[in-house]
């Protein structure tokens, strides 16, 4: 049943029955006006050709088939070179010699049922020329047999071999679904509808014009090079426009181009329907001003009417036309001003961009063209009626016409003359026609027959379109011409834009000019050429006047989203709105995905520049040429240069008063701790390899112990004789000579060692790669953790401590011994340092830096307050540099300290005995005045006998008695009062008459006076003697801190 079905669905008679009764039936009733809408020259072989000579009906004459106005360019102009190129053919003897090429030209008024009518009568034809034949042979080719009488010799059309037109897709579409059941190849010259290249479909159907599908790319590649990215589309009812625009769409998606609104509308609507279009392509709230109309002129034309009368022109509104704008005039209306030339929608048009298939115009055409008139073109049936709606005259006005009769004078070049754009097309259609006729006649009748061969006629269809596939010429634009498999072209398209300009005669015209062109995929725009949509801007004058200037180089913007910056990605709103979104930041480390995804560079790599890549680190060390560690290295160097300087000014000056005094074996100590300090910026600025980093983390902590441990050391001293000094003591206290305090110093500094040497067990020293900033760049650093550093330092901030706190309990020292007071400076200075430092260490970036500058700077800060005040003594003042600007005092504050005799073996057994090196290890002690003359022996024995006596042979010369010491070892003291300013009393003086005065043996009363606490009367005012410590009057094995 089925395959019944099929047969008799596609069985040709059928169908042949079918088009011929509804033909008869609607062709009867307008017989005669169909008489009138075709145009044929006969010969051997017909080609058809459908145009639209007629404007469409109105909907009020679509059921009349009555059409509108004669169109010159779509009508006339393709007749007329239709003619002139089968004269050309036909008296070209190297195309189909001895064959004359017939025409039948039929008018589709660009209406699809007048189209379907017209193609309906050329199978008709076919038909009854079947019979024709079928008579003739049975009749020995009888003519009155087959012939009705009175019927011309032409009374039997000859079918036509192939069909060029007609010139929308639609009518196409319809046209070929009945001649392809006949194989009658059709060539369209003007319809793009991507559909048509369905072979299976379309069978016979062939363009010399490109596919909309590439007219499709050449819009979407507009639209992507000048970056509008929303849109409004709107598009012509048919299949022109519908599938048009469907396969824009699809492109569309494919760059990421969203359309904020989509409208068609049919181009037979009324005006207030385009008015009503226009408020919605244009209203100020849509975020789109680029509007793409795949359409049919027609429907432009209407649309920019509608802007034109509700103002919208000098808005900025951006149009973009399809080939069927390209660049025609007509559309833009027959109205014309008088004072501007303008026509009626010249200025909506202005600035829009349209594409046209390339296609040059034919010079000799315009010649051929203008000498036609009425009584020279006896051919073509609707000349006369384009003269006389071209002069608005009448060929043949009667007295009561309302038109003026034709003058015999006019010419055509007495008017504007536009040539139709589509003229090189129809030109290269018929060639591509005759050229395959050719080359079936050579098949059929051999190489070089001259005429019509048996077997030649009826041309069979399926050997033509196999030909016409087969063909290859270049065309009137110098361009290679060829088809595909499914009858396509090459593509080959331009980029015009519709500008208003001012000619040389300063007249202002509007025209279209190429700006660009599509090739093969390849598009290329000067967009200096460009004349964007005017927009107008007011301008202030000088003399504050307003004065409104037309803009025309305002690039049109056309986006819902501003794009995102690098390193952004775009978040989708909605999915039907891919072009409107969001900008989401992703992270330093990630990279940017088709920009809507983040994605993580593996560990080592970094993004790119424009974030669309991941590249490897390259990881940064510290290198002097950077400023961090540039200025490092100065400081460090400076710090180096003074250590050395002071360094060289006290090994020059080492046997003087100050430096002795300054207990110079520290002072060396904390010489070399100062260079172990620079040193470690030194360190610091290498590539990072083993042996820097261990020194990195030897350096620092020795040289704080260096340095604090020996300035800790000897606060700690002064701190002791400052508190020993309140008592007369005449048992020495422990740990102040040279060698305890260089025993003690030794001692911190071996800890110092052992703690960094656990340290480097525990992590043993080396380079690694430290990431940061989000793992966007890497540090070749040493692998040191913070323990690593801070427990090395710890000892070092202990000592800072113990100082400052040593410093703080001697600042009550007298003013003038100055040494506990710069130490106090000193450590001062030193806490309030690393104070600041310890925040940037903790959190800063390059912490290493900030620590090697920390350690540097205090060891400045030690040097400049601790030994450039003996330096500058010992260079500019050097007659400070003694002992009687320190020794002695107007004031003395204190007691005499520990006053126990160390008794030397040589004389263990005798009175001579050797004091202690520090029998006043401070005389403390406002030093201002010099030391004066020795008295004489004789006054200091009386001044003793006067004055000092045991303290159990001494009645108190007040009530109130001064309270001995707690010593379970002195049961004895003795009361010095000092009457006597200036007395020099020392301690040998006070021994030897205490012995002399002792009826014990020698050595018991050595025991006794060792044993003996000595203090001062109450009753003395210690502010008027001077004291002394021995004979000796400086010791070289006596250190007294020096009051610079």
């Amino acid at each position: 049943m089925g395959g019944a079905c099929s047969t008799i669905l596609f069985s040709p008679y059928l169908w042949i029955t079918f088009f011929v009764t509804v033909g008869e039936l609607q062709m009867a009733p307008f017989g005669e006006l169909y008489n009138s809408l075709k145009l044929r020259i006969p010969g051997d072989v017909m080609i058809g050709a459908m145009f639209p000579v007629h404007e469409q009906p109105t909907v009020k004459t679509a059921f009349s088939r009555r059409c509108g106005k004669v169109r010159e360019q779509y009508g006339i102009h393709r007749i007329e070179v239709l003619i002139q190129a089968l004269n050309k053919i036909n008296q070209n003897p190297n195309i189909l010699p001895g064959v004359k090429v017939g025409v039948d030209v039929r008018d589709t008024c660009w209406f699809e049922p007048v189209a379907l009518e017209q193609c309906m009568d050329f199978i008709r034809t076919a038909f009854m020329y079947k019979e024709y034949e079928d008579c003739m042979q049975a009749n020995n080719y009888s003519e009155n047999i087959c012939t009705p009488p009175g019927s011309s010799e032409f009374y039997v059309e000859k079918p036509i071999a192939a069909l060029i037109g007609p010139g929308s897709s639609e009518m196409s579409k319809q046209v070929q679904q009945v001649l392809q059941i006949f194989d009658i190849p059709q060539i369209g010259y003007s319809a793009t509808a991507a559909s048509l290249s369905d072979v299976i479909e379309y069978r016979t159907f062939i363009r010399v014009v490109p596919s909309d599908a590439l007219q499709v790319k050449v819009i979407a590649s507009i639209l992507r090079f000048f970056q509008w990215t929303y849109v409004i589309l709107v598009n012509s009812q048919g299949l022109y426009g519908e599938k048009g625009i469907l396969a824009l769409k699809n492109e569309m998606q494919l760059l990421g181009i969203c359309a904020e609104n989509e409208l068609s509308i049919d181009n037979k609507e009324t005006h207030r329907a385009f008015i009503l279009l226009a408020r919605q392509l244009f209203n100020p709230s849509n975020k789109a001003k680029v509007v793409v109309c795949f359409c049919q002129g027609e429907t432009v034309g209407g649309i920019f009417k509608a802007m034109t009368d509700l103002q919208l022109t000098r808005k900025g509104y951006m149009l973009i036309g399809s080939d069927g704008w390209a660049d025609r005039t007509d559309i833009l209306g027959p109205v014309i001003d008088e004072i501007s030339g303008e026509r009626y929608s010249s200025a909506a048009a202005q600035g829009g961009l349209s594409i046209r298939i390339r296609s040059k115009s034919l010079p000799e055409f315009n010649e051929y063209f203008m000498n036609l008139t009425p009584q020279k073109n006896t051919w073509n049936p609707w000349f006369k009626a384009f003269w006389e709606q071209k002069f608005d005259c009448s060929l043949n006005a009667s007295v009561h016409s309302s038109k003026k009769q034709c003058a015999d004078d006019l010419t055509l070049r007495s008017s504007t003359f536009e040539q139709d754009n589509k003229l090189g097309l129809l030109n290269t259609s018929i060639y591509t026609v005759a050229l395959a006729l050719h080359k079936v006649h050579s098949i059929v009748c051999g190489e070089g027959f001259v005429g019509v061969c048996d077997g030649f006629l009826p041309i069979d269809g399926d050997m033509l379109r196999s030909e016409i596939l087969k063909t290859r010429f270049y065309d009137s634009n110098g361009d290679l011409m060829y088809f595909d498999k499914n009858g396509d072209p090459p593509g080959s398209y331009e980029i015009l834009n519709y500008q208003h300009i001012t000619l040389e005669d300063g007249t202002l015209a509007y025209t279209y000019k190429v700006i660009g062109w599509w090739r093969s995929g390849e598009v290329w725009i000067d967009p200096s050429n460009v004349q964007w949509p005017v927009t107008p801007i007011t301008k202030v004058n000088e003399n504050d006047t307003e004065e409104e200037i037309l803009n025309y180089n305002t690039l049109a913007t056309s986006r819902c989203s501003e794009p995102c910056a690098l390193g952004e990605i775009k978040v989708v709103k909605q999915r039907s709105k891919a072009c409107c979104w969001i900008c989401k930041t992703c992270l330093p480390n990630e990279r940017v995905i088709a920009s809507d995804q983040c994605e993580k560079c593996p560990l080592g790599y970094k993004p790119t520049e424009n974030r669309t890549e991941c590249t490897k680190i390259e990881p940064i060390y510290p290198h002097w040429s950077r400023p961090l560690p540039l200025l490092s290295i100065i400081l460090a160097s400076l710090g180096v240069l003074l250590t050395m300087f002071g360094l060289s000014v006290f090994l020059i000056y080492r046997n003087t008063s100050i430096v002795k005094a300054s207990t110079r074996e520290l002072m060396y100590v904390m010489l070399l701790g100062m260079l172990f300090a620079h040193a470690s910026n030194f360190v610091v600025i290498w590539k990072p390899v083993v042996i820097g980093c261990l020194l990195s983390r030897v350096f620092p902590g020795l040289a704080f112990s260096m340095l604090y441990g020996a300035l800790a050391t000897k606060t700690n001293r002064i701190a002791r004789i400052l508190e020993g000094s309140k008592r007369i003591y005449l048992k020495k206290q422990r740990f102040l000579s040279l060698t305890a305090q260089m025993v003690i110093t030794a001692l911190i500094n071996l800890v110092e060692v052992t703690v960094v040497v656990v340290m480097l067990l525990l992590e043993p020293p080396g380079p690694e790669l430290r990431f940061f900033n989000s793992f966007t760049m890497a540090r070749l650093i040493c692998n040191t953790t913070r323990n690593g550093t801070v427990i090395p330092l710890a000892i070092g901030m202990i000592l800072i401590v113990v100082c400052t706190c040593y410093a703080i309990k001697t600042r009550n020292l007298p003013h003038n011994f100055n040494e506990a007071k710069f130490i106090g400076f000193t450590m001062y200075t030193t806490c309030v340092l690393w104070l600041a430092i310890l925040p940037i260490y903790l959190g800063g970036y390059e912490t290493e830096f900030a620590l090697s500058m920390a350690v540097s700077l205090s060891a400045t800060i030690a040097f400049l307050i601790l030994f450039i005040p003996k330096i500058y003594i010992m260079l500019l003042h050097p007659e400070k540099n003694s002992r009687s600007a320190f020794v002695t005092a107007k004031d003395i504050r204190c007691h005499i300290g520990v006053l126990q005799a160390n008794i030397s073996p040589k004389h263990k057994n005798g009175p001579r005995t050797r004091e202690s090196n520090t029998a006043t290890d401070l005389t403390s002690l406002e030093m201002e005045q010099g030391v004066p003359k020795k008295q004489e022996n004789s006054r200091k024995i009386g001044f003793f006998k006067r004055n000092v006596r045991p303290a159990k042979f001494k009645k108190p010369p007040l009530k109130r008695e001064i309270t001995p010491f707690d010593d379970a070892a002195s049961q004895n003291s003795i009361q010095v009062p000092l009457s006597e300013p200036k007395t020099r009393v020392t301690s040998r003086l006070v021994k030897q008459i205490w012995l002399s005065k002792n009826p014990a043996s020698p050595k018991d009363k050595h025991d006794a006076f060792t044993q003996t606490r000595w203090s001062l009367l109450p009753s003395v005012n210690a502010g008027d003697a001077t004291i002394a410590e021995s004979e000796d009057d400086y010791s070289s094995d006596f250190h007294l801190d020096s009051p610079f």
